[in-house]
């Protein structure tokens, strides 16, 4: 290994252990996040526990941070998605972000939520370093028979920060929308998939956009044919 190939990943690995130093304390008002620590990397970085209040709820779910420089991972801003999370959602184009087969079946494997985030830093106008934090639903993905295409992994992803505070909830009044909004549904839709109609309360975890236990219609039609092949 040269001079600039030793310099260009002692700058890489710097990068990446701010990005997961900044994603921990982003989260941790909202979750416990355990670090997955290993000598080979297997595709998690994280197995977090979504808390409300100051109780753990028992909806797990798994994250792998990236974290870029602006310059090679601009986010491209698309639409504010009033129709689901009401979050900003962005396009960010990096080869890296594309995830191999062999760790989409590995995720797939683990039965739960899974999240890609993408730490983006930047300099503001004043040449202070900021940073951002993006996250891209998998779910839906590791639980349908067919793989992305390779545009579909820069695609839909949301910004999930403003500043140091993590936008659990879009409107925290309420207690609507935001991250929280998918990751309850990326919990229903795992449930479905395994053939089961029973999932937390959405009130168990502090979100109140949803009724007590209602069937998602549109959901279980997604997962019909798993649950009547689990049912047998």
């Amino acid at each position: 290994m040269n001079n600039d190939e030793y310099k260009k990943y002692t700058i890489q690995a710097k990068r990446g252990i701010k990005g997961e130093a900044f994603l921990e304390s982003l989260v941790s008002d909202y979750c416990l996040p355990h670090q997955v620590v290993g000598p080979k990397d297997i595709g998690i970085d994280y197995i977090c526990e979504w808390v409300h209040g100051d109780k753990p709820t028992g909806i797990l779910f798994a994250v792998q941070v990236k974290t870029f420089s602006e310059d090679t991972a601009k986010p491209k801003f698309i639409e504010v998605d009033n129709k689901l999370n009401k979050l900003c959602k962005y396009d960010i184009c990096n080869s890296n972000l594309i995830i191999d087969e062999n760790t989409l079946h590995y995720w797939r494997g683990l039965g739960m939520p899974v999240y890609l985030f993408a730490i983006i830093q930047r300099l503001t106008d004043k040449k202070e370093e900021r940073l951002d934090c993006y996250y891209k639903r998998f779910t839906q993905i590791l639980t349908k028979e067919e793989w992305p295409e390779k545009s579909d992994f820069y695609r839909e992803f949301y910004k999930v920060n403003k500043g140091n505070l993590f936008i659990a909830f879009k409107n925290p009044v309420i207690r609507k929308y935001g991250f929280a909004r998918d990751l309850f549904i990326d919990h229903v839709r795992c449930c479905y998939c395994k053939g089961s109609i029973i999932y937390m309360d959405p009130h168990s975890v502090g979100l109140k956009q949803f009724p007590k236990f209602a069937l998602f219609k549109d959901l279980f039609q997604e997962y019909k044919e798993q649950y009547v092949l689990h049912s047998k």
